[in-house]
């Protein structure tokens, strides 16, 4: 197996494409788990949710994208605002370290439950991993989001989707970007119908049905919030944080599990999102149907949306179908591109990106990538969609890549505004900052 990092980086004054990598890996012959790993830019501080605790583990990956070395300090934070564990490191230039925390040199205890916090001299790309081992002794990987605590907002966040019933639980996640004590209101949402708001969703959360928790989060800390169901009815929905008046907004994600007959089969994480109008991500769609992209839309205004769909091939020409969606007020939607009326007799085998534009600035999008394995789970993970008022940036850091021991990485680049490029050179490098040679095809 080998590991390191890559990059892309602009001539200069020029801008480079959006990313993203999808982690694969096979374990006996068989597809377990895909993560989708969207690529960062370089950060001096951040800050990801630790949890260390049975068959879950949190992993970080730092990559050093520089000339010279970085000098990367850490501690972590407990579920009371306590800081403890304290270190240091060394990244060489154009290197990388990929570990869990209850390793060297994080050395977290075997029971950890909240945040981790990293700051370095140059700026680093960065990106945390949760693994959780299921029922079948298989490794299940999912991309958490890594919070910049030099980024604060006092907005609502959003959770465009979420899956509870039916062999789905999902986890909400809400870290505390800041150095003070946070609070405010975490608020479930149904789908919605046309021409009438969607109200809020009753869900048994950690043993009480409510639709709506409040959250008080310690400096620097963490609080989580799991779905708890065993019923079979499947309910969808969406969910947004709001802060309380003058508190900063949590950053947070979502973590989905899917169980099947008793297994844990697929998990996948989304951060917590801002609105916009116009969003573009990557989308397949095999020949065979084991490979669908789908997508989730939230409506944070008070009244419906229309939401439209345009298809382009990797070549930038569109393939001459457009679709349409109402999204209700405060609803949402989650379908795959197939289901989205315009889309019905969407060509296969088809890989592209799609456009998701609406005349609000209040809808927030995720993507979902399904795919059905050599057993017949269906496995899923989350894709991002690239905001297209997002600042260009002149460099793009994919902070981790793996190949071999079961793994593959498939890296995708694509114009995720009008002013990004097609293309831009990718480098990859050891962990130890030398050059790293994997064949690509």
């Amino acid at each position: 197996m080998q590991m390191g990092s890559a990059r892309e980086v602009s001539p200069a004054g020029q801008t480079v494409p959006s990313g993203l990598a999808i982690f694969s890996y096979h374990q006996n012959g068989v597809l377990v788990s895909e993560a989708g790993v969207p690529a960062s830019s370089p950060m001096l501080r951040g800050r990801i949710y630790a949890n260390v605790a049975g068959a879950v583990n949190t992993g970080i990956a730092l990559a050093n994208p520089n000339d010279s070395q970085a000098t990367v300090s850490f501690f972590f934070t407990d579920a009371t605002g306590t800081d403890f564990g304290n270190g240091s490191m060394i990244i060489p230039a154009h290197g990388q370290i990929a570990k869990f925390l209850n390793e060297a040199p994080f050395n977290a205890p075997g029971s950890t439950n909240g945040t981790f916090t990293f700051s370095s001299n140059v700026p680093v790309g960065a990106i945390a991993i949760r693994g959780y081992t299921n029922q079948r002794s298989e490794f299940l990987v999912t991309t958490m989001p890594v919070a910049d605590p030099s980024v604060q907002v006092a907005d609502s966040v959003y959770f465009p989707h979420f899956a509870d019933g039916g062999g789905w639980t999902t986890q909400f996640v809400l870290m505390n970007p800041s150095d003070r004590a946070i609070s405010g209101t975490l608020t479930f949402f149904g789908q919605g119908t046309a021409g009438t708001a969607a109200s809020n969703l009753a869900l048994n959360i950690d043993g009480a049905v409510v639709s709506q928790v409040p959250y008080s989060i310690p400096a620097r800390s963490a609080k989580s919030f799991s779905t708890v169901s065993a019923t079979s009815q499947m309910k969808v929905g969406s969910a947004r944080a709001t802060p309380a008046l003058w508190n900063t907004a949590p950053v947070g994600v979502a973590i989905f599990s899917f169980m099947s007959a008793g297994i844990t089969v697929s998990s996948a994480g989304t951060p917590s999102m801002s609105t916009g109008n116009a969003f573009r991500m990557y989308a397949e769609a095999d020949q065979s149907g084991n490979i669908q992209t789908g997508v989730a839309i939230e409506n944070a205004a008070a009244s419906d949306t229309s939401v439209n769909f345009q298809l382009t091939d990797l070549n930038g020409t569109s393939i001459g179908l457009s679709g349409q969606l109402v999204i209700p007020a405060m609803g949402q939607r989650s379908v795959f591109l197939s289901q989205i009326p315009g889309f019905e007799s969407l060509p296969r085998p088809f890989k592209g990106v799609l456009r998701i534009s609406s005349a609000n600035l209040n809808i927030s999008v995720l993507g979902i990538r399904g795919r059905s394995n050599e057993r017949g789970d269906f496995l899923f993970t989350t894709t991002p969609a690239t905001n297209e008022n997002s600042p260009a940036r002149s460099q793009i850091v994919f902070p981790h890549i793996v190949d071999g021991g079961g793994y593959t990485t498939q890296f995708i680049t694509f114009s995720g505004t009008p002013a990004e490029p097609t293309s831009a050179p990718l480098q990859m490098f050891t962990q130890s900052g030398g050059g790293l040679n994997i064949a690509v095809r």
